[in-house]
């Protein structure tokens, strides 16, 4: 059954890399845009991904990855953008990230906040019948 996870949280208690959620996801064509956000509260120093989209094709088709404080990785078929932002003080982040395949201009929000647009994987098509994992 499909279900809405409009203000739904996911705690993870622990720190092991293999703690994720699954997610179908089934769009009727190839993506040619996109928009991900998403809310996240950690004290994670090590590398850790936030959102990946894995096709058969592909694994992490779509990635929002946090390398380290104060820097995002954002991947579109395996190629990517860093974002480099202010270190988190220990509230919660709202991040946006946001892609076209026309333009291949790729957008980051933190907190509500623009960064500096970047080019990614112009004329690129994202696989569907995918899996969506949320954490690790």
């Amino acid at each position: 059954a499909q279900e809405d996870l409009y203000r739904k949280v996911f705690v993870f208690r622990e720190d092991p890399s293999d703690a994720y959620v699954l997610l179908q996801a089934r769009p009727e064509h190839p993506m040619l845009n996109f928009t991900v956000c998403l809310r996240s509260y950690t004290d994670l120093t090590r590398p850790h991904s936030l959102f990946s989209y894995a096709t058969k094709a592909q694994d992490n088709e779509i990635l929002l990855f946090k390398p380290k404080p104060g820097e995002y990785r954002f991947y579109v078929g395996g190629k990517y953008v860093t974002f480099r932002v202010p270190e988190n003080r220990g509230e919660w982040e709202h991040v946006c990230a946001s892609w076209e395949s026309g333009n291949g201009i790729a957008e980051f929000w933190l907190n509500g906040r623009p960064w500096p647009r970047k080019g990614l994987q112009k004329g690129y098509e994202v696989g569907n019948e995918a899996v969506v994992m949320l954490g690790q």
